[in-house]
């Protein structure tokens, strides 16, 4: 990869990458430290990056591999620092209209709650699970695409899936959610 092909790899998933690290961390500034350190190491690594093509799915790969990047910083840096991270609270709500009927509302209202606890069951995930439902469901990674940038099989990737989904499950029935 050439420094222009790595330039351009910024501008068009640089958003994508920092909110990826967003979601890892929990914190902004702690996501600015992981998003800078990550693609400084990607940068440093341009030789080891193919981008031969121009297309996309030469640029998504190579996202990925700066994703697979952060996702090892960050595990570094919690043992590092023995702390868990935590899921980001920072989520854009959309703003009802005033012409809104009092169903949209409750309806808007339920699915608030019901995302806030799903965020809250995914951040209380062991660290291996949680860096794994991370890539699958906010950075739209393949199982494939997962299992390369953590170096483990696709079955492991599908495996962690499946344990993430059915706590996850379980710890909302607990609290009375039923059907998800």
């Amino acid at each position: 990869m050439t420094q222009l092909q790595f330039e351009r790899l910024i501008q068009l998933h640089g958003d994508s990458i920092y909110g990826f690290c967003c979601h890892l961390t929990g914190k902004a500034s702690e996501a600015e430290d992981l998003y800078h350190d990550s693609v400084m190491k990607a940068f440093s690594k341009l030789k080891k990056m193919i981008c031969g093509d121009e297309d996309e799915k030469a640029y998504l790969s190579a996202r990925n591999y700066i994703i697979g990047i952060a996702v090892r910083l960050a595990k570094n840096n919690s043992r590092r620092l023995s702390n868990r991270s935590t899921v980001a609270q920072d989520e854009n709500e959309r703003q009802l209209s005033a012409a809104g009927s009092d169903e949209n509302i409750e309806s808007e209202s339920e699915r608030r709650e019901l995302n806030a606890q799903i965020r809250k069951a995914v951040s209380a995930l062991p660290e291996k699970l949680r860096a794994v439902t991370y890539m699958f469901y906010f950075a739209d990674m393949s199982i494939s695409d997962i299992g390369a940038a953590l170096h483990i099989p696709s079955g492991t990737v599908k495996s962690r899936l499946s344990r993430s989904r059915s706590i996850i499950k379980k710890e909302l029935e607990e609290k009375g959610y039923e059907k998800y």
